[in-house]
């Protein structure tokens, strides 16, 4: 029973930390995990002035802030279907288009582009303060709570049959949800960032190691990190 429970624990973990793809192979026995995608969207953020607002926060001061950005980062990614593949420093790295996260691109195609646009369109409002939805704390909740069902349901924990509607969480059916509008509005006002997106092939996979971790590489990657660092403050920059 002990070695079924730790079994169980190992599986859950290794679903948390990797795509859906990705741990399914890793668990089956695979040593090596990749694979090429002919399209997916890639997302890059930076804060404007992070090394002057920190220099001037202690160290709990920053991991507050810094924790409270990527926390309703996280949200709002699990909502729109977005894998967050890492952060560098103060950058958010993202994806949309890997297997089993969202509809295929036969079912909808490009739908992994709108998905994305549409997660860095709010993320910069919310950080520009210019989300000004009258009931702007009860949709940011729904994100929340949404984010949070997708997430369990991807981790394998059991789900009622009838999945909750956003309209149902957006008037408190879900208790618990957790408030991501109820941060600091000093923190957002200082979270400021620029954004770069674009489309195109990756290669994706696990690298092997000492800590193995999921990555990707090609072209793609780059043109969005350029399109982040070229982009101007709450402006998301997107390649043709």
């Amino acid at each position: 029973l002990a070695v079924m429970e730790q079994k169980e624990k190992f599986e859950t973990l290794i679903s948390a930390m990797y795509p859906s793809f990705a741990s399914e192979r890793l668990l089956a026995g695979e040593a090596e995990v990749h694979l090429e995608l002919s399209e997916a969207t890639v997302f890059f953020s930076d804060m404007c002035n992070f090394s002057t607002i920190s220099n001037r926060l202690t160290a709990r001061e920053m991991l507050s802030w810094i924790g409270y950005v990527f926390y309703l980062m996280d949200h709002v990614a699990d909502y729109y279907q977005i894998h967050k593949i890492k952060t560098i420093g103060d950058a958010y790295f993202a994806i949309s288009g890997l297997p089993g996260l969202g509809p295929s691109p036969a079912e909808d195609p490009g739908g992994h582009s709108l998905r994305m646009v549409l997660f860095a369109c709010m993320v910069a409002q919310i950080f520009s303060g210019r989300y000004l939805h009258p009931d702007a704390g009860q949709c940011l909740n729904a994100v929340a709570a949404t984010s949070a069902l997708l997430k369990k349901e991807k981790d394998g924990v059991s789900q009622p049959k009838k999945k909750a509607s956003l309209g149902s969480v957006m008037s408190g059916a879900l208790p618990g949800a957790g408030s991501i509008a109820g941060g600091s509005s000093e923190k957002r006002g200082q979270s400021v960032m620029r954004y770069g997106i674009a489309c195109g092939p990756v290669t994706a996979g696990v690298l092997p190691g000492k800590c193995p971790a999921f990555d990707v590489w090609g072209q793609t990657v780059n043109l969005a990190s350029r399109m982040e660092s070229t982009s101007r403050p709450s402006v998301v920059q997107i390649s043709e």
